[in-house]
């Protein structure tokens, strides 16, 4: 009777396993093919962007996009600029540290929007708990642009996510809702977002010199971009500028208008960490380095081993 009893409790365990294995494939099936869906129309949405922007961008082919909009600073913008700074010294450190780290590292002619922001910003910590889910992982810090107001979700203790949020903050020109090189478009939305997150934490790195993993393919691909430089300082420049397409007409000596917005329109698609794999920064990554190699001719009095350094450890980098 016993063996009976053992063998049916055996046979109901086997069922029951059968069972719940058969609902865990099914929806496992459910789930993958629930995100095959999802990626599939997010890489439509993708291609109906890219169209809608190189049509609306044509006419970056026909202007001049090489001469800066941005002139030297007169005398009373470089007496005020001091004053600011001046002040920020007595009624905010943190701000004070910041600004002069700024002045080691960027021309103080393109800190004019640093200058119109910096007296309202406003400052505000919480703990990490109450910070949100965004794009598949926890955003630590967020600057508002109209109220001038930062958020850190992090340790007081922790600077790099305030001066990663205050590069922000000296470099967005909301007169035109530009921060950086991402750029709000009547026809084709946000622009630019995924390469001015990556680049803004390549300069936090930079500036005070911190190894920050945030954004870290961003901040690869970002260095990519910057190669196109013949010097980097102008992409500086324009970042700081909130000129978006000053480094578009840097891209078009060396590439098409719609290879120019395809990549920045991919590296959008890294802000949604859910959305893409190592596979997508992968082939990113390499159609960048071959629009960039097929560029480079036989050195003859230039010596570019800095560069060639750079794509070798970038190339081999994941």
């Amino acid at each position: 009777m016993t063996t009976i009893i053992i063998n049916i409790v055996i046979v109901l365990l086997g069922f029951f396993d059968c069972f719940y294995l058969y609902h865990s494939l099914k929806e496992l099936n459910t789930y993958n093919k629930s995100k095959k869906e999802n990626i599939k129309t997010i890489k439509q949405n993708l291609q109906n962007k890219k169209l809608v922007l190189n049509k609306s961008l044509q006419m970056l082919k026909d202007i001049d996009l090489n001469t800066p909009l941005y002139a030297s600073l007169t005398k009373e913008e470089a007496e005020r600029f001091m004053q600011i700074t001046e002040k920020l010294k007595t009624e905010n450190e943190q701000l004070y540290i910041f600004a002069n780290t700024l002045l080691q590292n960027v021309k103080i002619e393109n800190l004019r929007n640093f200058m119109k922001n910096a007296p309202f910003i406003k400052i505000k910590y919480y703990p990490l708990k109450n910070a949100e889910t965004k794009n598949g992982g926890i955003t630590a810090g967020t600057y508002d642009g109209v109220s001038k107001t930062i958020e850190i979700y992090h340790d007081k203790k922790d600077h790099s996510t305030l001066h990663h949020e205050l590069l922000h903050s000296a470099s967005s020109d909301f007169s035109y809702d530009s921060s950086g090189f991402r750029v709000s478009l009547k026809e084709g939305g946000e622009f630019g977002e995924g390469l001015n997150e990556g680049y803004t934490e390549l300069l936090n790195n930079r500036f005070f010199n911190t190894s920050s993993t945030s954004y870290t393919y961003l901040q690869k691909l970002a260095e990519l971009i910057e190669l196109f430089y013949k010097n980097k300082e102008n992409m500086v420049e324009d970042y700081f500028n909130a000129d978006i397409f000053g480094l578009i007409g840097e891209l078009l000596k060396s590439m098409s208008l719609e290879e120019a917005i395809d990549i920045i329109v991919d590296m959008d698609r890294f802000m949604y960490l859910k959305d893409f794999t190592i596979s997508d920064y992968i082939k990113l990554k390499q159609k960048i380095l071959k629009i960039y190699e097929r560029n480079q001719k036989p050195p003859k009095t230039i010596d570019n081993t800095h560069e060639k350094q750079l794509v070798k450890r970038l190339t081999n980098q994941k």
